[in-house]
């Protein structure tokens, strides 16, 4: 292996290259350099993230680009300078976009107000209280769908490994909580400067949790940790409050939502949008702890809905909680399906409303005092409604309803790929009522919502589905193999090494065609036995080391090489139909998904010697008379080294 210094050089030579071809171009005006590079170590294996702008009036040939240099790749945006100009003001202190220019570095610019505004707003040692109260509050509406995931798993379902996968998430999130309540801004990986500041809690949640057996008692422990943690902490949902506090009359979810979860006129423009669902859950979250209080008015779903369901309201009264732990009854069944069929009943009469589809597993041995149900509701085409998505309530039972139009519905249904998340959802769902052959088992045109068999998949949607849980893990397995090899920490290794083995999961599944549920690994494990408990399931107990985590990430690398046939095939089919180089763009282009990370598949691919990497001319405006170099690929289905795996 090269040495840190020579790897380090060459990504320095990479950048200044790159800086030396834009400066030519006189519709780019400055160029930011993020990630790694900027603030902390690159390796052999990293990818550069860079923004480059361009004139008001620029013309890019597309948004996103990835380039090469010097051997390095690289992940470009092109932005007007305008546009630069209001998203880096408008960019919440703390928030993702404050992170990644906090943690960069200016390349260069011939634009003077760019230098002033990227000094003012790329400023990480100071984040103003208000913003730091909104950003964690916008963390925290994040992390209570996964603490109550991981709590449903531990009290209800007994599932002790399912709740230690979800408790590190969790932890992950508190990390971000931790970071910002010291005034820094966090980055990607912020367990790291989380257990600095608070090396007694993160220590026995997460270092600790990590290397010891799990079981009952531990995952108890660590469990009420969290929970005091946010107890502790109750200053930060403090904007709700004050809310509340403001309004002096109770509040419904769609209040709430409006006024708190967008940016109304007239107000700061940094004031974030909260995502509505995880609103309702943080007031419901702060019901349960009796932090505040709850009351039910009236709501009509359509503009000319004639029937009315209830959502909730809340207010604060300023009484000091009972903070109880929440006890599991033994009506709860019972209720829970009484307020159902009530609330179907109800919403059956709306004529505006054609189906309602459960979509939740309501089993007595899968529910409990924290339950909301999720219900979709599918509305004639014409209706008019105020909102996506609300909260209902019927005898104190939570309901999240999602609202589509017919034809939207049936938009999403056509597009659902076998094999999918949605898919599995939907093969699982329920229809509570239906006025519509579309959610007919038998109709004509009907899909077949809550048929078990749909949950095996075709040979075209594995195949897709297939390709994009391999890109991920080439992905993954970049980032884990550098916090081994580089960072030498096992703990975050192990991290990275839960999300591969998920998407390794997918892929056993898939390759014997079945939908892969949220427990994967599960049904991996009744598939593959052997390797998931030797790459995985045989560590989960045992004080973690590199001897131990690099031989894990080996199985990773291995099973890629001994699929890659299977895994990548709509790739190698491209390239070696295409009989030519082609582009990252051409790439791009033909599978239509820039989230998909293909640069890391094609990478991994060519560090393979499966295929060849070459470089190509782009340009990056349609005027620009300068060209910059990205990544293009060939295939040659002959290749001896295919004949050894």
């Amino acid at each position: 292996m090269r040495s840190q210094d020579a790897i380090e050089a060459q990504y320095h030579e990479a950048v200044d290259a790159l800086v030396n071809k834009v400066q030519k171009d006189p519709y780019i005006l400055a160029a930011i350099v993020g990630g790694s590079f900027s603030y902390a170590q690159v390796w052999e294996k990293s990818d550069l993230d860079v923004e480059l702008i361009g004139r008001d009036a620029i013309r890019p040939a597309q948004s996103l680009f990835s380039l090469v240099e010097n051997g390095v790749n690289i992940h470009a945006s092109i932005t007007p300078r305008n546009t630069f100009k209001k998203r880096i003001e408008r960019a919440q202190q703390g928030s993702v976009w404050h992170s990644y220019f906090s943690h960069s570095t200016l390349l260069f610019s011939r634009d003077a107000s760019i230098v002033e505004w990227y000094d003012k707003n790329a400023n990480r040692d100071n984040i103003g209280e208000r913003d730091k109260q909104l950003q964690i509050l916008n963390v925290v509406l994040g992390t209570l769908p996964s603490l109550l995931y991981t709590e449903k798993q531990f009290y209800v379902n007994r599932d002790y490994l399912t709740t230690f996968f979800s408790l590190l998430d969790t932890v992950q999130e508190l990390a971000r909580i931790e970071v910002l309540l010291n005034n820094e801004i966090p980055t990607r990986e912020v367990i790291q400067p989380a257990l600095r500041y608070n090396p007694e809690f993160f220590n026995h949640v997460y270092t600790d949790l990590i290397n010891c057996e799990k079981n009952e008692a531990v995952i108890q422990d660590a469990l009420d940790a969290v929970n005091t943690y946010l107890d502790e902490r109750q200053f930060i949902f403090q904007p709700i409050l004050d809310y509340l506090i403001e309004q002096k009359t109770p509040r419904t979810g769609s209040e709430l939502n409006a006024d708190l979860g967008h940016r109304p006129h007239g107000k700061s423009k940094k004031e974030p949008e909260f995502d509505e669902k995880s609103l309702d859950l943080v007031c419901q979250w702060l019901t349960w702890k009796g932090i505040i209080r709850q009351v039910a008015m009236p709501l009509k779903l359509t503009v000319k809905s004639q029937v009315a369901v209830e959502e909730p309201a809340y207010y604060y009264d300023g009484t000091v909680p009972q903070q109880t732990q929440t006890p599991l009854k033994d009506d709860i069944h019972a209720r829970i399906h009484n307020a159902l069929d009530s609330l179907t009943d109800l919403l059956e009469q709306d004529w505006y409303i054609l189906a309602a589809i459960l979509t939740d597993n309501l089993a007595e041995d899968n529910i409990w005092e924290k339950t909301a149900i999720h219900i979709t509701l599918i509305l004639r085409d014409g209706t008019r409604f105020k909102q996506k998505g609300c909260q209902l309530i019927e005898d104190d039972i939570p309901f999240h309803v999602q609202l589509y139009t017919r034809s939207e519905y049936r938009k999403l249904l056509d597009r659902t790929l076998q094999g999918s998340g949605l898919h599995s959802i939907l093969a699982e769902s329920r229809v509570l009522f239906s006025k519509d052959s579309l959610f007919f088992l038998d109709g004509e045109d009907g899909f077949p919502i809550g048929d078990p068999s749909c949950l095996q998949v075709g040979k075209r949607d594995k195949q897709s589905q297939l390709f994009y849980s391999a890109t991920n893990v080439t992905a993954i397995l970049a980032k884990a193999e550098k916090w081994l090899h580089l960072k030498h920490d096992v703990d975050y290794t192990f991290f990275y090494l839960k999300y591969a083995v998920g998407e390794l999961g997918r892929i056993e599944v898939l390759r014997h065609g079945e939908t892969p549920r949220r427990k994967v690994i599960y049904q991996a494990l009744k598939h593959n036995p052997s390797f998931f408990n030797t790459l995985f399931m045989d560590l989960i107990d045992k004080p973690k080391d590199e001897a131990m985590l690099r031989d894990a990430l080996e199985q990773v690398d291995g099973y890629l090489e001994d699929n890659l046939q299977l895994l990548f095939k709509p790739l190698l089919d491209f390239l070696e139909e295409s009989g030519d180089e082609r582009t990252i763009t051409d790439l791009y282009a033909h599978f239509g998904k820039r989230k998909l990370p293909l640069d890391w598949a094609c990478e991994w691919l060519a560090q393979k010697g499966v295929i060849e990497q070459f470089s190509a001319p782009i340009r990056l405006t349609m005027d620009s008379r300068v060209s910059v170099e990205e990544p293009s690929y060939y295939y040659d289905a002959n290749n001896p080294f295919l004949f050894d795996l």
